[in-house]
């Protein structure tokens, strides 16, 4: 799946190939066809698990959208790749002294528990052929009730971890093996990190990508106070040299384009049906005539929803009363905003639902009225979430 990056709101959104920000990949786990755990990791990537649960999809515990990862490890799991590990891995194909951004969100649940011994939750492996061997140069672990950061075998403590709640993290690494080379990291927006010097030992391409749970200790008997390690994963954002901090942050402003999965209305003419207000054309529209001429559209599955952008016919020479609704089963809604467009444009109108984000599945744009006539006319409508 190509990372879709929101620009104006209510426009065509470009592939993460023609993006400016660099934004190569996201597994926020909303799309349908990335939710292919655990018979196999998602397009692009690679499955290290041997089990059912090793890597699954949750609803129970998201921090962005309807879904996150689940990890699950256990101590009489099969050895996979030399060691105990339940992990998703990018290829081995990154160029040679690459730039890279990594921004996702970690939920170590009450289960993850003091252990003398310690487990990666993500790591920067470096290439696998005509590469130095060892451990990976860069990895962020949990070990002894800690977070901490293994940074070419230097160990830096970041302090106690938390569990129950996610924790978000950004990581910029410029992969070098001369002094060109540089690492930032920053936890919940904080940076806790920043070294210049070489990143990686060497070889013909940059380290690459791995997360979920690593045990090496369960491979080698050394002793371990648990036996099951458990873990949710989210908002993984993944940028080039082009990205920023604010492109690959797990942290959303509410804009990111939804787009629906059906739409309907309560009436149209059929000239201008409900399919022309989510066609990305603002020159075509859906109309209905009469008060309360109703606009629904389906996301298809519940989503984290924070607003509307809706873009009016000759909306710069009147206003339109209307209404957002938002529901879970299409048949119950509550109103979630009111008001007015400017009556100044006719490009999509952001609104933001009074009382903040909510989860649902539909979302029903209700006209009232405006000065000219009883005819309901959106050429844009789009649902926004976080």
């Amino acid at each position: 799946m190509a990372l879709l990056m929101v620009g104006a709101v209510g426009a065509s959104v470009p592939a993460a190939s023609a993006d400016p920000a660099g934004v190569r990949r996201t597994l926020d786990w909303e799309d349908s066809a990335d939710r292919v755990l655990p018979a196999a990791a998602p397009s692009g990537f690679g499955k290290q698990w041997a089990t059912s649960y090793g890597a699954t999809t949750t609803t129970s515990s998201v921090r962005d959208g309807s879904y996150a990862a689940r990890f699950e490890l256990r101590k009489n799991d099969p050895v996979v790749s030399s060691s105990k590990r339940a992990e998703i891995t990018q290829r081995d194909d990154q160029p040679l002294d690459a730039e890279r951004w990594y921004g996702f969100s970690i939920n170590l649940p009450p289960s993850w528990t003091y252990d003398r011994s310690a487990e990666i939750v993500s790591q920067w492996h470096q290439c696998d052929t005509q590469c130095p061997s060892g451990s990976p140069p860069l990895a962020l672990l949990t070990d002894e009730g800690r977070w901490k950061i293994d940074f070419k075998g230097k160990i830096t403590d970041l302090g106690p971890y938390a569990t129950g709640a996610w924790v978000d993290w950004v990581f910029h690494v410029t992969w070098r093996t001369d002094s060109a080379g540089l690492l930032e990291i920053w936890r919940d927006g904080e940076q806790v990190m920043r070294r210049t010097e070489a990143t990686h030992g060497g070889g013909p391409r940059s380290p690459y990508f791995k997360f979920g749970i690593y045990k090496w200790d369960w491979a080698t008997g050394t002793p371990s106070d648990t036996t099951q390690r458990v873990m949710h994963y989210d908002a993984l954002r993944l940028g080039d040299e082009r990205a920023t901090y604010a492109d690959v942050s797990p942290v959303r402003t509410c804009g990111r384009d939804i787009s629906p999965a059906g739409v309907t209305a309560t009436t149209y003419e059929p000239a201008n049906p409900p399919a022309n207000a989510v066609d990305g054309n603002l020159t075509t529209r859906w109309s209905g005539q009469g008060f309360g001429a109703s606009l629904i559209l389906d996301l298809g599955v519940q989503r984290h929803l924070c607003g509307t952008a809706v873009a009016w016919h000759r909306g710069d020479l009147r206003w339109n009363d209307y209404t957002v609704y938002a529901s879970q089963d299409g048949t119950t809604y509550s109103k979630v905003w009111a008001g007015r467009s400017s009556g100044t444009t006719t490009a999509p109108e952001r609104a933001l639902f009074t009382d903040g984000p909510r989860d649902a599945r539909y979302v029903k744009i209700a006209f009232w009225g405006n000065p000219e006539n009883d005819w309901a006319s959106i050429t844009e409508a789009a649902v926004l979430g976080l």
